[in-house]
């Protein structure tokens, strides 16, 4: 089934709002998507891996299958990523969600499926009308299915460059699904890779093949009573703070063009649902722990109403958590066939306590440890305090470390403070070693973000300046 969930994919930029020449474009063709999406309810996107594939060679589409896009790059800063948090439901009413909408928080953290706004700049650009042998009418264009891998955590803030490819086109008779591939890199490291499968209505026909083995497969949810069931009460603004993150389709926000399109009003961004359905299982699966977010896979199937309540039904099996999103007021399944993969909890602590041996921070911090035996019990008495460091590395949080200042003769330890530390520091292992070498100004680090403290931050300013009077420290 590819029950297509109407988020009309635009050839606009994903900078700006969407033209008036393209939405005339998209009202004159809205008819026929209408009229196709009951049709298209028994047509299947997934493979079956099954070798009785038509040639599409005698089809332009044939041509289109290994093109690539230009490559794109995408920035982001904290606010981005607090923006998204924000449009799939994050809320400070929530204390465990303080971490995805507070850059301050000692473990901020990108929630994983931020990475589709990521990879969806290659499909708001327009590439996709550029590649040899896809003629496309962007306005008849439905998103089908996404799939979301993530290598290892998105950064707090940076920029990847990403790049696009044409997986494959299949011929499902009332139209034509294009599986685009999109892999996103911090340099030359893999950071994540989204598929969308696109449905071209009425471009179906030309006799090419039905299935194929590139196409991430979705999955049917276990034939039992679910696990966990989690509601969320959509806010009548959802839409409209959803779209703040680049989906700028008037479909989301204007009420006549949604009137127009045969909607009572403007719908929820597919990807919105799929995003507060995603948080959730994070929430109670894995403890918002963003390093065991390995995948997800789901299928659009119905349209969602800013303000309508959504409930996500989840099921476990391993470190697979299928899951399905109903809209708890009409009981209609407007996500389907989804799961989210999960990395073992061994998997992600093994990982931890090698982090810190690769940070120049680390030689620093054995340094001062050492050197404090000569004159701790000095220092113990003018500080009396306990620092505790949160070492940063690509956003995340790559070491941790503790200077005791207020115990015996003080102490230097990796890890947490085994009591409260009366003030934590957090800042990038590059920030550290700048501020170590004289080329950075705390202060001025504190003031632009780029280092951070909480407790009592007071305590730090006492701490630079006995840091001054022992040079040799």
């Amino acid at each position: 089934v590819i029950s297509a969930h109407y988020n009309l994919c635009l050839s606009g930029s994903s900078d700006s709002p969407t033209s008036a020449s393209q939405i005339a474009g998209i009202i004159e063709s809205t008819g026929s998507i209408i009229e196709v999406l009951s049709k298209i309810d028994s047509e299947g996107v997934s493979a079956n891996h099954t070798s009785h594939a038509t040639s599409t060679a005698t089809s332009g589409f044939a041509g289109a299958i290994g093109q690539k896009l230009p490559p794109f790059s995408y920035a982001y800063t904290e606010l981005e990523a607090i923006m998204y948090a924000l449009g799939v439901g994050a809320s400070v009413k929530d204390p465990k969600d303080l971490k995805f909408v507070y850059e301050g928080s000692s473990d901020f953290s990108c929630l994983p499926t931020f990475g589709v706004i990521i990879g969806q700049k290659s499909l708001m650009g327009g590439g996709l009308a550029e590649i040899p042998g896809l003629s496309i009418n962007f306005a008849k264009v439905l998103h089908g299915e996404q799939y979301l891998e993530l290598y290892k955590p998105l950064p707090r803030a940076g920029k990847l460059k990403c790049e696009a490819v044409v997986a494959d086109v299949l011929d499902k008779g009332s139209g034509v699904v294009i599986i685009m591939d999109v892999y996103s890199y911090s340099e030359k490291e893999l950071i994540c890779h989204n598929q969308f499968s696109l449905f071209l209505v009425g471009s179906g026909g030309f006799g090419g093949k039905r299935t194929s083995d590139k196409v991430k497969v979705a999955v049917a949810i276990p034939n039992r009573p679910p696990d966990a069931v989690l509601t969320d009460t959509t806010s009548l603004n959802q839409a409209a703070l959803y779209r703040l993150s680049g989906d700028w389709n008037p479909l989301h926000i204007d009420p006549n063009f949604a009137s127009l399109a045969g909607f009572d009003k403007p719908i929820l961004h597919g990807l919105c649902t799929f995003g507060f359905s995603a948080r959730r299982i994070l929430q109670q699966f894995a403890d918002n722990d963003v390093s065991r977010f390995k995948a997800i896979k789901a299928r659009f199937a119905k349209p969602v109403y800013p303000g309508q309540t959504l409930q996500t039904e989840m099921w476990k099996e391993g470190n697979r958590i299928h899951f399905q999103t109903k809209v708890q007021e009409t009981g209609d399944i407007v996500i389907s066939n989804a799961y989210v993969d999960l990395a073992p909890t061994s998997d992600t602590s093994a990982k931890t306590p090698s982090e810190g041996g690769k940070l120049q921070s680390t030689l620093v911090f054995e340094e001062i440890g050492r050197r404090l035996k000569d004159v701790g019990p000095e220092v113990v008495k003018k500080v009396n305090a306990v620092f505790e460091w949160h070492i940063t590395k690509g956003g995340n949080i790559g070491a941790k470390w503790t200077i005791d200042l207020k115990s015996g003769s003080g102490k230097v330890y990796q890890g947490p403070a085994k009591g409260a530390a009366d003030t934590t520091i957090i800042l990038s292992d590059e920030d550290f070693m700048e501020v170590v070498l004289g080329k950075l100004d705390p202060q001025k680090a504190f003031f632009s973000g780029r280092l951070k403290a909480r407790g009592n931050i007071m305590l730090s300013q006492k701490l630079q300046m006995i840091l001054k009077d022992y040079a040799k420290l």
